[in-house]
């Protein structure tokens, strides 16, 4: 009976050093922790340099799917769109410049351009990255306007490939992207 008595009594001693050991512990990193904190409070703060990414280089094969959150309404970069208005006399067409469609052109009306992958559409494209029904080209008011209808992918305007419109009044060369660039891109022009 006293073997137990000895052996109970030499664990509950390691027990004991095994707790006091961890409690040790951890008053010092407490310690450590607040004079750290405390010696960041009063360090004046440091400055970190600004790092801008760098422009890639414009790659015709890469493919790039951009799964949009909410479209922009009119183009951040493009200020002062509502004034391009088209002179009566001027025939407005979009010209695919590449892609399935290359140096097609098709005349924009009131009526507008429908464009998509469904056969239905004025202009059919075969990107898979574009909807069934991506976006309507028209003459609203006496200005061109492009309409997204609610793409999966978006429809950019020029290099802003970042930034789906969903409504936006076209320029003379304006390049228009449906779904991301690299395959049928159209340059708005006015004849």
């Amino acid at each position: 009976m006293l073997k137990y008595y000895i052996f109970w009594g030499l664990f509950a001693l390691v027990l004991i050093g095994v707790a006091a050991t961890l409690m040790r512990d951890r008053q010092r990193r407490l310690k450590r922790e607040a004079e750290e904190a405390k010696s960041l409070a009063a360090a004046p703060p440091l400055h970190k340099p600004v790092v801008r990414p760098v422009a890639a280089p414009y790659d015709p094969t890469a493919t790039r799917v951009h799964v949009r959150s909410t479209p922009v309404g009119t183009h951040s970069e493009l200020p002062n769109r509502e004034e391009a208005r088209l002179p009566s006399e001027a025939v407005p067409r979009l010209v695919c410049v590449g892609g399935s469609q290359k140096d097609h052109s098709f005349p924009v009306t009131v009526a507008g351009v429908t464009v998509g992958r469904s056969k239905d559409n004025t202009v059919v494209i075969t990107d898979p990255r574009a909807s069934n029904h991506h976006a309507w080209v028209g003459i609203v008011d006496h200005k061109v306007v492009l309409r997204d209808l609610e793409s999966t992918n978006g429809t950019f305007l020029n290099a802003q490939i970042d930034a789906p419109v969903s409504e936006v009044v076209l320029s003379p060369g304006d390049t228009i992207f449906f779904g991301g660039h690299g395959r049928d891109q159209f340059r708005f022009v006015v004849d």
